[in-house]
């Protein structure tokens, strides 16, 4: 089985990094023309603090129409990616690579790799100093 070339590796990662809110990754998303699947995460995201970030009401008491446009908009941009048609041809290379996966890393050894590759940045937690 042939290995993926660091260089792609190093790319991907680069464009997943989740620092500043994917912000490599939605660059990149801007230059790319539909068909495109959405990155569920970041959807989720950007939702949520959309819908619980923004009031519905305004301080004098109307609709914010900047919250349901800026919702629709979103939601817009995710219908439009699904609307064109990929145009996909069956490759066996493809099909035989992922059917003939007999090694694979468990959750917990996936986990650990992790945290190899980005550790996560610990919370410092206060000591108590005895007297």
């Amino acid at each position: 089985m042939r290995l993926i070339a660091p260089q792609i590796l190093n790319s991907a990662q680069d464009l997943m990094d989740s620092s500043e809110s994917y912000k490599n990754l939605r660059t990149a998303l801007k230059s790319v023309k539909p068909p495109l699947i959405p990155y569920l995460a970041i959807c989720i995201a950007d939702l949520y603090f959309l819908l619980l970030g923004n009031p519905d009401k305004l301080e004098n008491g109307e609709i914010n129409f900047t919250k349901r446009f800026t919702t629709y908009t979103f939601m817009n941009v995710v219908r439009t990616s699904q609307r064109i048609p990929y145009d996909i041809q069956p490759n066996d290379n493809i099909i035989n690579f992922f059917n003939n996966f007999n090694s694979y890393m468990e959750e917990e050894e996936m986990w650990k790799r992790s945290e190899e590759i980005k550790p996560r940045k610990k919370k410092k937690v206060p000591t108590a100093t005895l007297r």
